[in-house]
């Protein structure tokens, strides 16, 4: 058997992170929009856009700011929950691993300042202000089993390979000991793996994932003749994400020479702002049936990460399980990079039925090519030519669309609606689904609404990439429940 070398291999320390860490993944989380917004929006599935007078449609359809009649102010906090059940699927006998997570945020708060023109043919020229949320990251989720193949191989495949090593990746698996040069004149790394390639390893990882994106907008609307409303929002959306990952392996049933365990924890934060423009129009065909567009241009995001690695690898000295026991322990150097995200166009139609003082009907259709996401590195061509491949072989366009109604009787309101969105994923033809009912109370000088969405998705999940040994894939159903309250006030 090949004896160990244990002497710790140095490496120089770049200050960059590697560029292939963004990828469609990052594209899609940063371009994938659902606007949370007021009790009264959510209640009635985001279906608003051709019936405005409410504080979302600043991020959907800004015509709708016209349609208000007095100034109002409102504040919307929410409680949201995503559970996830993970299932590491090489492991037909594992049983699904259940998660949470909890936390409180602001849905959205703004002011809309109404006014009157003097012109006799526009009746009203409003102004809103204030912040909507666009999306939510907080997740958590967890998995457990036993599998051939190691991340190790992952590892080892890209030190050997043309792509050479990466201070995040091979390189903290060199310094950790986890892959040694047993003949360093063929500049080939071995792995203990290589000794037992059909072992089963008992494997685990904790994925924690936080943050949010909001969005500040400055909208404008107009409303020509009780017919026709324009409007327009400049949206300035703040960008948080941070997301930690630990990583897991032991060979619980001693099949590979010298291995007993390894931890690998991935940590990165990204941080950013972007500025957008949303011009929309809604015409009142009579008085019951009203039509709505809108148009999104695209996002610019300027973005910065901050990326770090760790692992400690520990093994026998003996391959009989009796020597003494070495512990190999390493960590990346603060990987930091700046780069720019440009997300797709969006385009929206709406409709909107209202039955006298009864109630209304509404859909609203969306579609959004996330092809057309381009990340772009300044002084980077060929890493940047790599990158936005790949967002053009892996994702394509998607349909959403929101079915929502209301029913009033007096001061009261009860509201449902429905969403469906169709998978941005080149052939993946999975549809999502969304459902929300609320209540409220509108009353002539304030109103209050109250919530409730939940909303089913499935995903799969590989914790590393490899081309020559065993894929781990992990299949996650996530189920999202959102719950908010909306306090408004008339001057």
């Amino acid at each position: 058997m090949p004896n160990r070398i244990l002497s710790l291999l140095a490496l120089t320390a770049l200050l960059t992170l590697t560029l292939n860490a963004q990828t469609f993944t990052d594209a899609l989380r940063y371009s994938h929009f659902e606007v949370n917004g007021t009790a009264r929006s959510i209640g009635v599935g985001g279906a608003l856009g051709a019936l405005g007078s409410d504080f979302s449609v600043l991020s959907t359809n800004p015509a709708g700011l016209g349609w208000y009649r007095s100034s109002e102010f409102v504040i919307a906090p929410s409680f949201y929950n995503a559970r996830t059940e993970s299932l590491l699927v090489n492991d037909k006998s594992n049983a699904a691993i259940e998660e949470s997570r909890t936390n409180f945020n602001l849905s959205a708060f703004g002011v809309v300042v109404a006014s009157r023109p003097r012109s006799a043919n526009w009746s009203t020229f409003n102004f809103g202000i204030g912040l909507n949320r666009l999306a939510n990251f907080n997740q958590n989720y967890f998995y457990r089993g036993e599998s051939e193949g190691s991340i190790v191989d992952r590892f080892q495949e890209q030190a050997n390979s043309d792509e050479g090593i990466s201070d995040f990746e091979s390189g903290v698996a060199i310094d950790a000991e986890a892959l040694y040069d047993q003949n360093p004149q063929d500049g080939f790394y071995e792995s203990d793996f290589e000794l037992a390639p059909d072992a089963v390893i008992r494997r685990q990882q904790s994925v924690d994932t936080r943050g949010s994106i909001n969005e500040l907008v400055f909208s404008f609307a107009g409303n020509y003749k009780e017919r026709l409303l324009i409007g327009a929002t400049i949206g300035v959306p703040f960008l948080n994400f941070r997301e930690e990952k630990g990583y897991q392996e032991e060979d619980v049933n001693d099949e590979v020479p010298f291995f007993q365990d390894l931890t690998y924890t991935e940590r990165l934060t990204t941080t950013g702002a972007g500025i957008n423009l949303k011009l929309g129009m809604i015409y009142r065909v009579d008085q019951a049936l009203r039509l709505g567009l809108a148009v999104h241009t695209p996002t610019g995001f300027s973005l910065s990460d901050s990326y770090r690695t760790t692992m400690d690898y520990n093994y026998l000295t003996s391959d009989d399980g009796t020597g003494d026991l070495i512990s190999g322990s390493a960590e990346s150097p603060d990987g930091l990079f700046d780069y720019k995200l440009r997300t797709p166009w969006r385009l929206i139609g709406s409709a909107g039925f209202i039955y006298n003082k009864l109630g209304f009907l509404s859909a609203e259709i969306e579609w959004v090519d996330y092809s057309n996401n381009e990340l772009r590195y300044d002084g980077f061509a060929d890493a940047e030519r790599e990158a936005n491949s790949g967002i053009t072989n892996q994702l394509g366009g998607a349909w959403n669309l929101r079915l929502g109604g209301e029913l009033a009787f007096e001061v009261f309101r009860f509201r449902a609606g429905l969403g469906l969105q169709q998978s941005p994923l080149i052939d993946d033809t999975t549809i999502s689904n969304t459902i929300s009912a609320g209540f409220g109370i509108r009353e002539k000088n304030f109103f209050i609404d109250l919530a409730y969405q939940r909303r089913s998705t499935e995903e799969d999940y590989k914790p590393y990439l490899t081309a020559l040994s065993a894929e781990q894939i992990v299949q996650n159903n996530v189920t999202l429940n959102q719950y908010v309250f909306t306090l408004g006030f008339r001057f």
